[in-house]
């Protein structure tokens, strides 16, 4: 009786000894993948900032850190898709503002 209160004792006063958070956070290297392809197809400057969070998240993973590291997932996730949301808006408004431009001037003639 004593030793199962020692183990568990020493189970819950060991920090890691605890499983990590949740394993959908654990894709590191595809995170870093997926931010390397929104400098490429998306919003280079912040596919670049995507990149570094994606980098500082799998560092802050294989520390075994796993809060910061879920912390850094996320901001690098907004990230990406701040990128590739930039970048899909720039596509459709460029030429839709080129189609209003030489309506206006169509008309004004």
């Amino acid at each position: 009786m004593e030793d199962e209160e020692k183990a568990m004792e020493i189970l819950v006063s060991n920090p890691e000894a605890a499983p990590s958070p949740s394993p959908m956070y654990c894709c590191w290297l595809r995170l870093r993948y997926v931010a390397a392809t929104s400098i490429i197809c998306g919003c280079s400057c912040l596919g670049v900032m995507a990149l570094v969070f994606a980098i500082k998240a799998e560092e802050r993973h294989k520390a075994g850190r796993s809060l910061e590291a879920v912390h850094w997932g996320r901001r690098a996730r907004r990230f990406i898709l701040a990128s590739f949301a930039v970048w899909l808006s720039v596509l459709v408004l460029g030429p839709l503002l080129l189609w209003l431009l030489s309506y206006t001037i169509a008309q004004a003639e």
